[in-house]
C-alpha cells in the first residue's frame, strides 16, 4: 500500500500550490492521498516509532537518558524554534506498507521556483514506488 498526506498550514500558499499538484498526481496514479492541516502554533506530532518532532516538554516526558543530557545543550535553539514557529511548510510523507512493514519518506518544504521539476520529480516517486509494490500489472 503506498498513501500521500501533506501536511499543511492554512495559509501557506506553497501548501495550497502542492496540494493542487499532489491531487492531480495520486488521483492519476491511484494513489490515497489525504491532507492534514495544522496551525501556525501548531506542533507536528507523528503516530509513528520512526519520526518524532523534539520539543523540550516531549524529551522531559518521553526522552531517553541519552536525550535528556544532550537537552541542556540544544534547549536555547529548541525553544527559539517553537517560539519562531520555524516550521517547514508543506510537509510531505510517503509512506509504504509492504510485507508488513511500514517505511516513510519525509519530504519538507520545496523552492517554489522550481516547482515544475518538483512535481516532475514527486510523480517519478510515487510512479516508482508504486511499480515496485504492486507490480507492473
Amino acid at each position: 500500500m503506498i498513501e500521500a498526506i501533506l501536511e499543511a498550514e492554512v495559509t501557506c500558499p506553497r501548501c495550497a500550490a502542492l496540494y493542487k499538484i499532489m491531487r492531480r498526481i495520486c488521483d492519476e496514479l491511484n494513489i490515497p492521498f489525504s491532507v492534514r492541516y495544522n496551525t501556525p502554533n501548531s506542533i507536528f506530532y507523528e503516530d509513528t516509532t520512526a519520526f518524532h518532532t523534539f520539543s523540550k516538554e516531549w524529551i522531559e516526558c518521553f526522552g531517553s537518558e541519552e536525550q535528556k543530557e544532550k537537552l541542556k545543550d540544544v534547549e536555547k535553539v529548541l525553544n527559539f524554534i517553537q517560539r519562531e514557529h520555524l516550521n517547514m511548510y508543506p510537509v510531505l510523507r510517503v509512506r509504504v506498507a509492504e510485507g508488513g512493514r511500514l517505511q516513510e519518506i519525509v519530504i519538507r518544504g520545496y523552492d517554489p521556483s522550481k516547482e515544475r521539476e518538483f512535481a516532475t520529480n514527486i510523480y517519478i516517486l510515487l510512479r516508482v514506488l508504486k511499480r515496485a509494490t504492486y507490480g507492473r500489472g
